[in-house]
């Protein structure tokens, strides 16, 4: 009799801390919009356990303590996050892939303003690779070697013991910047050959850009990543007229969550309608389940 293996199912998250807490209610509305899935939500202090848990998402506590981060903080390098709690909170998106990886769960990240467009999981899913991710700028040296770097706004781990082993070093490594952290880690420890070398692909259009994946295999190990298309997995240079065909649109933008919003809506995003009105339109579903109750909660607190 044959048999057939299941596939692990894929674990969505993100971290979240209350400073952002309307800008991840939207990212959580949306990403059940186009998915028909509810993501979950590490949160970094109580307010965001409140926030998420009262509106019916899922939620894991792992509460920010100043003490416990500042006898290490010394050791990090140049920080590019406002204070110590959002230190702390990106520093939680390799501590829970791992957690979830050894149970054999795949994992799929995203930041709150790296907001879901299209359903990115199909696409994902046909790729044969441990490691995908959308393309970024960011360290400069690994963009000057690779053409590109690893953008850790929007990543996917597949689980085997590979991937562990990766995912337990960037954690470990962890040095005040995820995104720096993870692409240290690629470079020191992994000599991967790229299928190719973008080049001129800061931009969203079509005409011109990068539209494919870039794959990659690390010689000594064998550990395969994906670079997802820029012009479909956007963070530079996006604009109104690129957003149409954008499967994440992940815009560079300042830190607050405010400015968020307002880089958003330059784009055409309105997520202020989906926060605050029903959903409407044959593709999509009708509020119900966790897009009513959270719409309830967060009604309530601006009331």
């Amino acid at each position: 009799m044959m048999t057939f293996k299941r596939k692990p199912r894929t674990f969505i998250f993100t971290v979240i801390s209350q400073e952002y807490a309307r800008l991840g209610m939207a990212w959580g509305l949306q990403v059940e919009r186009v998915t028909g899935l509810v993501p979950h939500f590490i949160c970094a202090d109580a307010e965001s356990l409140q926030i998420f848990s009262s509106a019916g998402f899922p939620c894991t506590a792992y509460i920010f303590d100043n003490s416990a981060i500042s006898s290490v903080e010394e050791s990090y390098g140049d920080i590019h996050f406002p204070t110590k709690k959002a230190v702390f909170t990106v520093s939680l998106k390799f501590a829970i892939a791992s957690k979830y990886l050894k149970a054999g769960r795949s994992v799929l990240f995203s930041d709150v303003d790296a907001i879901w467009m299209k359903n990115p999981l199909h696409e994902i899913g046909d790729i044969d690779a441990d490691f995908i991710f959308q393309p970024g700028s960011f360290p400069e040296n690994v963009k000057k070697q690779w053409g590109f770097s690893v953008c850790t706004g929007f990543f996917f781990i597949r689980s085997n013991a590979q991937t562990i082993i990766f995912s337990d070093a960037v954690h470990d490594k962890f040095d005040g910047d995820d995104q720096r952290t993870l692409n240290d880690v690629l470079i020191e420890n992994y000599d991967i050959e790229w299928s190719s070398r973008p080049e001129k692909w800061e931009h969203c259009s079509l005409q011109n850009g990068w539209t494919k994946p870039v794959f990659g295999v690390c010689r000594k190990t064998g550990f395969s990543a994906a670079a997802l298309a820029h012009s479909y997995y956007q963070r530079h240079a996006a604009c109104k007229e690129t957003c149409g065909h954008a499967v994440i649109c992940h815009p560079n933008s300042p830190k607050d969550q405010e400015e968020k919003f307002g880089t958003l809506e330059g784009l055409g995003i309105d997520l202020e309608a989906l926060l605050g009105s029903p959903l409407t339109g044959t593709s999509t579903p009708k509020p119900r389940g966790v897009l009513s109750r959270a719409r309830r909660v967060w009604r309530s607190r601006r009331n």
